[in-house]
């Protein structure tokens, strides 16, 4: 069963500093925890001619951290999308083929790139 959350996407440019600002000086950050690094390994999906990219949409299968799965992004405005999640499998599962299946018509989606990353995770605790 796929599940849709609302992104909202911001963001920030640092200087050249290795180290974070103290986040704690943030009105409603109390304290800040580390929580490890994640290695995230993503790829992403497309027809040939790669009309998802053209319309905007993103379709990836990610594995390693706590959003392990299928991720489809439709564009709502800008700087804000529907991600439409699926549990991780080996193959598109049905849920978002079938919504995929009015721009790709017949065309196979294919890996069209790979991504690995490391991210290193803390919370914000108020």
């Amino acid at each position: 069963m796929a599940e849709t959350k609302r992104e909202t996407e911001r963001k920030y440019e640092a200087d050249d500093t290795t180290t974070l600002p103290d986040l704690t000086r943030v009105p409603g950050v109390a304290r800040v925890t580390d929580e490890g690094v994640m290695e995230l390994d993503a790829v992403y999906y497309d027809t040939p001619d790669l009309r998802l990219a053209a319309d905007g949409l993103t379709l990836r299968r990610r594995t390693g951290g706590r959003d392990a799965g299928w991720h489809l992004k439709f564009p709502v405005a800008p700087g804000v999308r529907d991600e439409i999640r699926a549990p991780l499998s080996d193959t598109l599962p049905p849920d978002l083929a079938a919504l995929l299946r009015s721009r790709v018509r017949d065309t196979e989606v294919v890996p069209v790139v790979r991504l690995r990353s490391s991210r290193a995770v803390r919370h914000l605790l108020g």
